[in-house]
């Protein structure tokens, strides 16, 4: 179970709305298994499994102007009223990894111990964590240089179409789709997400 705390850093004036606006397209996303806005500027999401917390942050991430934090703690069995209790820290601890001086775009990462909320996890988890952080680095900056029509591209692919048949969606050939993708820096986002979904998993597993 990993949670994400994302902070607004952004100068919309409707803050509050553009928040909740987010907030409620990823409640209907299938990668958030629970989704709540925080006072006017942030927002608490707990997902399930590496693929559906990477699946937010990079929803969070192409959304921009917010500052992410994600926690996870050291695996442990919970059962019952613990399991409440272990949603909670694992909220905390993403709040933790998202502090006031958190830049928009970043992503801070905090795997904690689960019997002692608030501690990090030393050794291979700090190495996990910065491995984490440095993979969603890589997605951001190749998403903040991503034009409209290379978004549009992208979508088509991660919604699991052809290159083909995006082509013929967005009523273009395929060597245009070939070349926005290229430009978009498709390739490198698929590197970064499968070596930030292979770390997500490490963190699922640090005991």
């Amino acid at each position: 179970m990993f949670a994400i705390h994302a902070s607004y850093r952004g100068r919309a004036r409707r803050r509050a709305e553009f928040v909740r606006n987010v907030a409620a397209a990823l409640a209907e996303s299938p990668v958030a298994e629970s989704v709540r806005q925080e006072g006017i500027t942030d927002i608490s999401c707990v997902a399930i499994g590496p693929e559906n917390a990477g699946g937010v942050i990079l929803a969070l991430l192409q959304v921009g102007d917010f500052a992410l934090g994600l926690g996870s703690l050291s695996a442990t069995d919970l059962e019952g009223g613990a399991e409440e209790a272990g949603t909670e820290d694992v909220e905390a601890a993403a709040r933790r990894a998202c502090p006031p001086s958190q830049r928009a775009g970043s992503v801070g990462v905090r795997i904690e111990r689960a019997d002692l909320p608030g501690t990090l996890m030393p050794g291979r988890a700090a190495d996990i964590a910065e491995d984490i952080a440095a993979a969603f680095t890589l997605l951001s900056y190749v998403l903040s240089r991503r034009t409209e029509e290379g978004r549009q591209a992208t979508a088509l692919l991660r919604a699991g179409l052809s290159q083909s048949e995006a082509a013929r969606e967005a009523g273009i050939s395929k060597q245009a789709m070939s070349q926005r993708l290229a430009a978009a820096g498709w390739h490198a986002e698929q590197a970064g997400w499968s070596l930030a979904i292979r770390m997500l998993a490490r963190a699922d597993e640090v005991r």
